[in-house]
């Protein structure tokens, strides 16, 4: 590997300077999820510099889920999160750059592709575990925030029975990002009627996965949709 360049001396360059190192040192030496990367001590003796950058270095990389320093263990290269990207996310929306209606917009794009393969890929163990979270929301009823819990987790699920992890982990995190607007949009629907008919368009979609209809569990996820924006729509409307 190559040492790091000496152009630029100050703590925060340099400490940039071991994040890149330390990128390239993973990708070069084909390291894998779970896989141990240089201690700060050897790390700081092959590219001469203090412990403290190097210790920066490490957090810069933690932060971005590219390791894991937690619990002062040997840092290693991190399994895939979804806590970056939904903190992305939340940044994204509370400082105004994108709107609770333009993540429920995406939420709609990644869920619809994320059934159309669960019909294709869930296992019954899967499966099961969808049930079960359609079970919890119908018992959690329509009073208090719940139900929403079991929601998010049955639209995880799902994003995970498509075995495609990239879109488990956009769904996790705009799900994560999203709360508010999902209880905003749950909160404007009546809530004996709304509730019925949010627990139907589940039952529908869960379905058409059980059956392995990819169509219909594209249309299914598309009319869960178009009527969780319509009810979130109408809620900024109030505001």
């Amino acid at each position: 590997m190559t040492k790091l360049p000496t152009t630029d001396q100050t703590a925060d360059s340099r400490a940039f300077q071991v994040s890149r190192y330390l990128m390239e040192y993973i990708r070069h030496e084909r390291l894998k999820a779970g896989d141990a990367v240089p201690s700060e001590m050897k790390l700081s003796r092959e590219l001469n510099v203090s412990r403290s950058v190097v210790r920066e270095a490490y957090r810069t990389l933690a932060a971005t889920g590219v390791i894991d320093i937690s619990n002062g263990r040997t840092p290693r290269v991190s399994r895939i999160d979804s806590l970056p990207v939904s903190a992305l996310m939340r940044h994204a929306m509370y400082t105004g750059q994108v709107t609770p209606l333009q993540i429920m917009e995406l939420r709609s794009a990644l869920d619809t592709q994320a059934a159309r393969l669960a019909a294709r890929h869930a296992t019954p163990d899967a499966l099961e575990s969808l049930q079960r979270a359609l079970d919890a929301m119908r018992e959690a009823g329509p009073i208090g925030g719940a139900y929403i819990r079991h929601d998010v987790h049955f639209h995880a699920l799902l994003a995970e029975a498509s075995g495609n992890p990239l879109i488990a982990l956009q769904v996790t995190a705009l799900s994560k990002a999203a709360r508010y607007s999902i209880r905003a949009g749950r909160n404007a629907e009546p809530s004996a009627l709304g509730f019925a008919e949010l627990l139907m368009r589940h039952q529908v979609l869960l379905a058409a996965v059980k059956a392995g209809h990819e169509q219909a569990a594209v249309e299914a996820s598309q009319m869960h949709f178009t009527a969780a924006e319509a009810a979130l729509d109408l809620a900024l409307q109030e505001e």
